[in-house]
């Protein structure tokens, strides 16, 4: 799993940017050599959703090496195929020592996750 996200990692477009207080945002491109692509699924290639939801992590805790305590009910809605640009859009806040993130994921093609994860800071 750890080598998945530094895949996810190195497919991140500059840095995340605070677009508005507690409000994240960053762009991914997967390439086609993209490594979670492997078996995901022959012939057709697909992110995997779990890339999105590290792609989320990523964007959200920019400073720091942020841990997934758990994931909130979220959505899948559309695919993110090789060299698709994801935008993602992280809203940030605190639950106590858990921070609380609410993403939208999209591509030109319109949106393709809205994910809510618990996190460890």
């Amino acid at each position: 799993m750890k080598s998945l996200y530094s895949a996810v990692k190195r497919c991140m477009r500059g840095f995340p940017r605070e677009i508005a207080p507690d409000v994240w945002e960053a762009s991914f491109v997967f390439d086609a050599d993209f490594a979670g692509f492997d078996g995901h699924f022959p012939g057709n290639p697909v992110v995997p959703g779990v890339a999105q939801i590290m792609a989320a992590v990523l964007t959200a805790a920019p400073d720091r090496e942020a841990r997934l305590r758990r994931i909130g009910r979220s959505k899948f809605l559309g695919m993110v195929l090789p060299g698709d640009a994801m935008r993602v859009n992280a809203k940030t806040s605190r639950r106590g020592d858990t921070l609380l993130v609410t993403a939208e994921c999209a591509t030109r093609n319109g949106p393709c996750a809205h994910l809510k994860l618990f996190l460890d800071p």
